[in-house]
């Protein structure tokens, strides 16, 4: 068994197959990537909610797959529902979301993993990250040298340049369930706590979050035909270019990825008496009592906390939505907690449709430590060890997409340190190319006071950085970081370049094409102008095409006003946006700032000014002054190295 390789990624959740498939993507070699995983059956398992995508979350799936991801290709694989959210209003906020068979996806994935020459997966538990002191031209006094790692007693040191931890909610985990406290980070399995101890020493500051999932019950006890019906989109609208135009058009993608049949959901609730069980039991509820110190996340809270808060609400909506074709579970998505199980009997009786249901699994909560993300460079690498990199709730996020962003992220920048040693620069994406790089830019810019979760809102650019247009803005970049030298990543760079092609045909036909004397292209600045309305117009002269080239012929000439408004925004901000700030500054020095702008300064270390811009605490004043003092601070470096 090899024990040297490239890249080294710790944790086989979403962020950690990202980022292993991301490094095999870039290195392209025989076993250059250790994924090392607590047990390896559980590589690509859904913890909680058993969905992709959703509001900005679908955009962030469609930019991993853009960019050779692999988490579009496993939803698309194992979709049982597929629903397009928010399509009242604009194609810039819509969000592609589908419900997937949790048991398919985590065997999908790990097939695909195991699939690839380039990844060996690895059985431990992570007990140390190894380092050695660096020269004295490196900014990071340390670098990462691989992992010391323990399986069945036996203690093995794997020897990497570049380690990528994406331990999820596993560190120093601790689940919750009234009184109850059991070790682990998902319900039977078992916490990693050596890795926390080996973080601390290394001089990361931690800190603490609580996440929280619900009861799981069993279908067959459920009065399911009783209940008001969910349904998903009549034409699924897939994730991945490589299923292009859906699974009806007879693809060749359609015998790799077949639909599997799809379910309904259904619609319950909670309800006055509910609320009443729940609040004559808070003094048994953990986060209530004190037995839970952390924050958990304000957008996915636990029922007992929209009790308490919302109590004018009499009652919250429940989506039963079932998990599998291969087991009779089904997710209550609405009703994380981490009551004790006999208040949660109690309260599951009380749902319409739910009097004889049977829970099958009791919700809980987790705590978990994390790394406070200003630690870390918007490439996923550490700032005080290099080589090293977080990706994933080990960076204070929540969700299963925002994970595996950063793993795709952290894997490229990893395998790039690898293979350019001395000559690497790193990688990262800029606010106005992607919700990726929104994300990025947000952790290190501020502190997680709870789960940081992306919304379409934190995106200023969101009408640049749609779902629809992501292999348009992406694609180019993933083929010139050598992320598409594979079969997989030839196919999808052959549908880019055809894409393009099609869309430069049906541009013109915007223009050309008249409806009722005006052209297709004035025409859809028309706010009932459809896109089945321009299909309509223009497929005899373009053809049958994806639903995806019509939704972006559609959306680019209707916002093509705000979109060049924004770009030009975009420009002019771009100066100071990208500016550099030199590293070596020492802020506490620089008097004639404001105090809080220097203890903001000195804490998140900011790389460009845009970043400081950003920071709490720092004013555009303040930007202004910094601007002079850089350029004093460098006239003054030139002035000594001269003498």
């Amino acid at each position: 068994m090899n024990t040297r390789f490239d890249v080294i990624v710790v944790g086989g959740g979403h962020a950690g197959v990202e980022a292993a498939w991301a490094a095999a993507n870039r290195l392209s070699k025989p076993s250059s990537v250790a994924l090392v995983s607590i047990d390896a059956s559980k590589i690509g398992v859904m913890s909680c909610n058993p969905a992709i995508g959703g509001l900005a979350k679908g955009q962030l799936v469609r930019e991993i797959d853009a960019m050779g991801g692999v988490m579009g290709l496993l939803a698309d694989a194992t979709g049982i529902q597929f629903k397009v959210l928010n399509t009242s209003k604009g194609s810039a906020v819509h969000g592609p979301r589908c419900q997937s068979d949790n048991i398919a996806y985590a065997k999908v994935a790990q097939a695909m993993i195991h699939d690839r020459s380039e990844i060996e997966v690895i059985e431990g538990t992570v007990e140390a990250i190894e380092t050695q002191p660096t020269d004295d031209h490196s900014t990071a006094a340390q670098a990462v040298t691989g992992v010391r790692i323990m399986h069945n007693g036996q203690e093995r040191v794997l020897e990497s340049p570049s380690v990528v931890v994406t331990t999820g909610t596993f560190m120093s985990a601790l689940m919750h369930m009234g009184d109850q406290k059991t070790e682990g980070g998902r319900h039977g399995e078992k916490a990693a706590t050596g890795i926390s101890r080996s973080l601390n020493a290394l001089g990361f500051e931690l800190g603490r979050l609580k996440t929280g999932t619900p009861p799981r019950l069993a279908i067959d006890s459920i009065e399911w035909d009783q209940l008001p019906v969910e349904v998903g989109d009549d034409e699924p609208v897939p994730f991945s270019e490589l299923t292009p135009g859906g699974w009806q058009l007879g693809t060749t993608n359609c015998d790799r990825f077949p639909l599997i049949e799809q379910v309904t959901c259904r619609q319950s609730s909670t309800n006055i008496e509910a609320h009443d069980i729940i609040r004559q039991n808070l003094d048994r509820a953990p986060m209530f009592t004190g037995q839970i110190e952390s924050q958990g996340p304000r957008y996915c809270p636990s029922i007992e906390d929209k009790v308490v808060r919302f109590h004018e609400r009499n009652a919250h909506g429940v989506f039963l939505e079932p998990e599998s074709h291969s087991s009779d579970w089904v997710y209550c998505n609405g009703i994380a907690t981490s009551l004790p199980s006999d208040v949660q009997d109690e309260i599951i009786k009380r749902m319409p449709g739910c009097a004889n249901a049977k829970i099958v699994q009791y919700g809980y909560a987790v705590e978990y430590d994390m790394v406070r993300p200003h630690q870390i460079y918007t490439t996923g690498q550490t700032r005080a060890v290099r080589g090293l990199f977080f990706a994933g709730q080990i960076n204070g996020t929540s969700g299963y997409e925002e994970a595996a962003a950063q793993g795709l992220i952290a894997g490229l920048n990893a395998a790039m340190l690898a293979d350019e040693g001395d000559d690497y620069e790193g990688f990262s994406f800029g606010r106005d190319e992607a919700y990726m790089g929104v994300l990025m830019d947000d952790l290190v810019t501020k502190t997680p006071r709870e789960p940081y979760r992306m919304f379409t809102s934190r995106a200023e650019h969101r009408l640049i950085l749609r779902a629809d247009n992501a292999p348009d803005r992406l694609t180019p970049i993933a083929h010139k970081l050598g992320l598409l030298d594979h079969d997989l990543g030839q196919q999808r760079w052959a549908l880019y370049t055809q894409r393009q092609t099609v869309l430069e045909h049906g541009r013109t036909l915007l223009d050309q094409t008249r409806d009722r004397e005006k052209t297709i292209a004035q025409r859809l600045l028309d706010p009932d102008y459809t896109v089945e309305n321009l299909i309509a117009a223009i497929e005899p002269a373009l053809g049958e095409q994806p639903a995806g080239i019509w939704r972006t012929l559609h959306s680019d000439k209707r916002y093509e006003p705000y979109i060049e408004r924004q770009k030009g925004q975009i420009k002019r901000a771009s100066e100071i946006e990208h500016r550099p700030l030199p590293d070596w500054i020492d802020y506490n020095q620089l008097d004639s700032m404001r105090t809080e702008a220097r203890q903001a300064l000195s804490k998140f270390r900011p790389t460009t000014f845009g970043q400081a811009s950003r920071l709490e605490g720092v004013t555009p004043a303040d930007v202004t002054l910094l601007s002079v003092l850089v350029k004093r601070a460098r006239a003054a470096q030139r002035e000594l190295a001269r003498e």
